[in-house]
């Protein structure tokens, strides 16, 4: 059995699930058609070409250089149909994500062939649009208004291109809060879990002479990560009088993000996310680093996961999170003992070879009754990496311009009806 992972890395998640197959002999290989500035991945002198015609692409479609981009596109489209022709005839199972050959028409073709397809969602690729904050304060946000009728459309093609991916996926692994649009019992996320092994850092715990408190943040997006808002935090504290310092990295080399991972004491992640840990968290926790992350979903995490499979890191309210920052800021010893409860979970149940296992359960078809989710349970509505004020203006702007149905969930009528409730200034 050979296996092929693409197209896409998305916060190192895929380059350690190859890393767990090697270690459990299993062979696989990685296919990214992008490349990702903050990971350093070998690849072939196929995939490095067209990575360099897609990144021509995505700098130079609103430019003058327009004019080149037509035929580069054309370049890539040959690439593609190459790399899916001769990944047909060398592999078994194709593991991917958010980046298709051809707007995932290409799932018809690879099912044609027998193979078997395992889709892995990890949040801003199937979260409806509407709720995610990173696009809704950037994306749409255009020249002091926002831009409902662009909201609407990417809605729209999502919509129908998550039925055509279930149409053809053998299994998709997603997380409830993202999957609102699925209608087919998926793998829920936390089940799989996030693949690391680290080892490029030793798992210490800080012995921190200074008696000061060093927390890290790491945004990818500051804006969805609510980066503004964790500064505001420390900043006060810290006139406060308590002893306690920031560092924040942004958009730099993962490799950077780990070295700064053993100095700090503990990582400050996201103010409105849906996971107790992501990469980074998984990356803290197995540099025996505690993660606070922030999130509505702190209760609905309980009633859609048992709780041995629930990251033990502090997930509280972003109304707490001021009060979450400074229990640790004061509790040196708080802070080691989640540190342990972490590293532990993280070592026992995310190692790469543990998640690799996982995925031959389901490539051989033994999934066990406990990690399928029905999406017509899904309660969770205030999405990711936005305040639910902000979330609530935005989508009675959306709804009065496009109607209750731009929703796309009239095949879950409790939920639209709770999202429809809270549009009124409820919850």
């Amino acid at each position: 059995m050979r296996i092929y992972i693409g197209n896409k890395e998305i916060a190192g998640y895929f380059t350690r699930l190859k890393v767990g197959f090697d270690k459990i002999g299993v062979k696989s290989d990685l296919w990214f058609l992008v490349d990702n500035k903050y990971f350093d991945v070998k690849t072939n002198l196929i995939l490095k070409l067209n990575q360099k015609l897609f990144k021509f692409y995505k700098t130079n479609k609103k430019t003058i250089l327009f004019p080149l981009v037509i035929p580069v596109v054309m370049m890539m489209i040959v690439l593609h149909a190459l790399i899916l022709i001769y990944a047909l005839f060398k592999y078994d199972v194709f593991i991917l994500n958010s980046e298709p050959f051809f707007n995932y028409w290409e799932l018809a073709i690879i099912k044609a062939f027998n193979k078997k397809i395992i889709i892995v969602f990890l949040g801003t690729e199937s979260r409806p649009s509407y709720l995610s904050g990173n696009n809704i304060q950037d994306k749409y946000w255009v020249e002091g208004k926002f831009d409902l009728e662009r909201c609407y459309n990417d809605v729209k093609a999502q919509y129908k291109r998550l039925a055509l991916i279930e149409k053809y996926a053998d299994h998709i692994i997603n997380h409830p809060p993202t999957a609102l649009f699925q209608k087919k019992p998926f793998i829920a996320w936390l089940h799989i879990g996030c693949p690391n092994d680290t080892p490029t850092i030793s798992p210490v715990l800080t012995q921190n002479m200074s008696r000061i408190a060093k927390v890290l943040h790491a945004p990818t997006n500051s804006v969805a990560k609510g980066t503004e808002k964790i500064i505001d935090i420390i900043d006060k504290l810290r006139k406060e009088g308590l002893p306690v310092e920031l560092l924040k990295l942004e958009n730099v080399p993962n490799e950077k993000v780990l070295d700064e991972l053993t100095k700090c004491d503990f990582v400050v992640d996201e103010l409105y996310s849906d996971i107790p840990i992501g990469g980074l968290g998984t990356e803290a926790a197995f540099a025996l680093k505690p993660v606070i992350n922030s999130s509505y979903y702190t209760d609905g995490i309980s009633t859609d996961y048992p709780e041995d499979v629930i990251p033990p890191a502090l997930f509280g309210f972003p109304e707490n999170l001021e009060h979450d920052i400074k229990e640790y800021v004061l509790n040196k010893e708080l802070r080691e003992e989640h540190a342990l409860k972490l590293n532990h979970f993280v070592r026992t149940k995310w190692e790469s070879a543990t998640i690799a296992n996982k995925y031959m359960m389901i490539i051989n078809g033994s999934i066990p009754d406990e990690w399928m989710f029905d999406p017509y349970k899904i309660e969770y509505y205030l999405g990711y990496g936005i305040e639910k004020n902000k979330l609530r203006s935005f989508l009675n702007q959306y709804i009065s311009q496009f109607g209750e149905k731009a929703l796309f969930l009239d095949d879950k009528p409790r939920l639209k009806s709770k999202i429809l409730y809270f549009l009124k200034g409820n919850a």
